[in-house]
């Protein structure tokens, strides 16, 4: 029993650092991207949810 438990902790684990990953590689493309659009660092602007500098509702 304790190999089936080692094997459903490490692969829950090691899916669990690539969401993070994968989460850390995409919010860090949409603030590039949105750095070109607006051709300046926008390192205090952007939300570290979003990864965007673009308000999160329409007006």
């Amino acid at each position: 029993m304790s190999d089936t438990t080692f094997w459903i902790t490490t692969i829950g684990g090691l899916a669990s650092f690539g969401a993070v990953i994968w989460l850390y590689a995409a919010l860090g493309k949409r603030v590039s991207k949105e750095e070109k659009e607006a051709g300046r660092d926008l390192t205090h602007e952007t939300n570290a949810f979003t990864g965007s500098a673009k308000p999160s509702h329409k007006k």
